[in-house]
């Protein structure tokens, strides 16, 4: 039987290569790199199938594992190619300490609904369990179990697989909302070949220092510094929800900074080019809210924009309000649906068309008092009031 190390570099990188196993003669160097999120600057020739894997060439790769018969061939053969090869083949060929993994590979796989149990498992096969029990409770709607165990998969490799970590804790810190872990991943995979899940650990630190700017605790250039190192290290044809996540609070971000002169003014040109960036990669169905989010951010900047062709931005914020409208129901949004109507009535009066303007406010006004928020009501009154009677074509 094959001797297999420990620890392996599992988890950190793109599947299927994330999950295959490092053995053979002169391959210790290559485990290493891998386990600090390196690719290998040479491969042994033991690895011809697992460099294949990683090149992203599956089909040569399981041609070369299929070709094999050591046990840790016949493991990789199932990450690769599973229909051609027996689960129960697999855990007899690597003996039953590997059957954890292979039973979590069966689960990644879609072979069976039930994530394994952690049992006697240790460090990365262990980690590699917790985050299948995390993504199966995560199905389930049960957040807090899912945090339990990124932070449960995070402790057993510290120390032990830097790279798989970082990812491990890059997921915490979006789901658990932590500082201190977003620090973590974004130091472990920081100068890795993991450019897409530094980008995302960098993202979640944003994102959790924007927060705080908001509540006045940090600062909001740090979070836009954060979104914009980001996206230095993103492809938009490779990584396109992230990309497009990134500009989408990159332009939040630039439209919440304060304006103290006219320069500042050019914050709002990037905001608008980041917003139209992620209103055309995000997807209505699959990225709903962020989707409506994008072009509600999209709209309002345009509404204030500095520009010769201000008709324009006013007539294309109307539309994108009335876009987003379709997703705000009175029945299920109706506070979200009268601050969109708001928006949108304002627009309509700097247009010059006031008929339309008053019926927006008048629902928006309708909406709030209906949810009791008197105080956006009185808003839109005034609203109503100002623009309306004042309101010519812009």
């Amino acid at each position: 039987m094959t001797e297999i190390d420990r620890p392996q570099p599992l988890g950190a990188f793109a599947l299927p290569a994330g999950l295959l196993l490092i053995a053979g003669a002169d391959t210790d160097a290559a485990r290493q790199s891998l386990l600090s999120g390196h690719l290998p600057e040479s491969w042994p020739s033991a690895l011809e199938g697992v460099r294949l894997a990683y090149e992203g060439r599956v089909e040569d790769a399981a041609a070369v594992f299929a070709a094999s018969d050591r046990p840790v061939d016949r493991y990789n053969l199932f990450v690769v190619d599973p229909d051609s090869i027996a689960r129960t083949d697999v855990t007899a060929a690597l003996g039953d300490q590997w059957r954890p993994l292979v039973d979590h590979v069966a689960f990644t796989l879609g072979q069976t609904s039930i994530p394994p149990e952690v049992g006697s498992s240790t460090g990365e096969v262990a980690a590699l369990i917790l985050t299948a029990q995390a993504a199966h409770a995560l199905d389930d709607g049960d957040e807090n179990e899912a945090v339990e165990c990124l932070r449960a998969a995070a402790d057993h490799v510290r120390g032990v697989a830097p790279a798989f970590a970082g990812v491990i804790l890059s997921e915490l810190a979006g789901r658990g909302h932590n500082l201190a872990d977003a620090d973590e991943a974004v130091a472990l995979l920081k100068g890795t070949d993991l450019r897409a899940a530094y980008a995302e650990a960098l993202y979640h630190r944003a994102g959790l220092v924007h927060g705080m700017a908001i509540e006045g605790r940090r600062s909001l250039t740090e979070a836009i510094q954060g979104y914009t190192e980001a996206l230095r290290h993103l492809d938009e044809g490779e990584n396109r929800p992230l990309f497009a996540r990134v500009h989408l609070n990159l332009g939040t971000a630039y439209l919440a900074a304060p304006v103290m002169s006219d320069a500042d003014m050019l914050r709002v040109g990037i905001a608008i080019q980041s917003l139209r960036t992620a209103a055309r990669l995000l997807d209505e169905k699959d990225d709903a809210e962020e989707w409506a989010s994008a072009r509600l951010n999209l709209a309002n900047a345009l509404v204030y924009a500095p520009s010769a062709r201000q008709r324009d931005n006013l007539m294309e914020a109307v539309d994108l309000y009335e876009v987003v409208l379709r997703t705000r129901s009175p029945k299920k949004d109706a506070l979200g649906r009268a601050r969109v109507l708001s928006n949108q009535g304002n627009a309509l009066a700097h247009l010059g068309l006031l008929d339309d303007a008053r019926g927006r406010f008048d629902e928006a006004e309708f909406l709030f008092a209906s949810k009791g928020d008197e105080n956006s009501a009185a808003i839109v009154r005034d609203l109503r009031d100002q623009l309306v009677a004042a309101g010519s074509p812009a």
